[in-house]
């Protein structure tokens, strides 16, 4: 009597091959301070120093500037640079010029690059005018 050969009848999947993933994130790490203002202080994103002056960018999280309808939209973040699990977030567009000692309580956070680009445009907008009327002034 032949003996069968024991195949092995387990069926071999095909499957393709898992793409790696190339590891670049499109988050970017960020400096936050409060800014102390008249209603207590809100979280900041720092982003240039000027003199002895932190050029920051207000976070929020309301859709408009102010209460009516006619108000500046804020721009809206892709994801809340202090907690990704929080409600959404935005960011005010006009950048804060003030002293260092103002900011206080700071942490770090993940901004989206694109969000992170806007920042610093609205930075530099904000460093420029100061740096034009500090050049007046003289």
């Amino acid at each position: 009597m032949a003996r069968k050969k024991k195949t092995n009848n387990k069926k071999q999947s095909k499957a393709k091959p898992q793409k790696r993933k190339s590891g670049v994130s499109n988050l970017i790490s960020v400096l936050i301070k409060n800014h102390k203002d008249k209603n207590g202080g809100h979280p900041h994103v720092i982003v240039d120093n000027i003199d002895n002056k932190h050029v920051s960018v207000g976070l929020t999280t309301h859709k408009r500037k102010g209460n009516s309808e006619k108000a500046g939209k804020n721009y809206s973040l892709k994801n809340n640079p202090l907690d990704n699990n929080a409600e959404p977030t935005f960011m005010r567009r006009q950048a804060t010029i003030d002293d260092k000692s103002q900011y206080y309580s700071p942490r770090t956070g993940k901004m989206d690059k694109v969000d992170y680009e806007q920042a610093k445009e609205y930075g530099k907008k904000a460093r420029d005018k100061y740096l034009n009327k500090k050049e007046q002034k003289k």
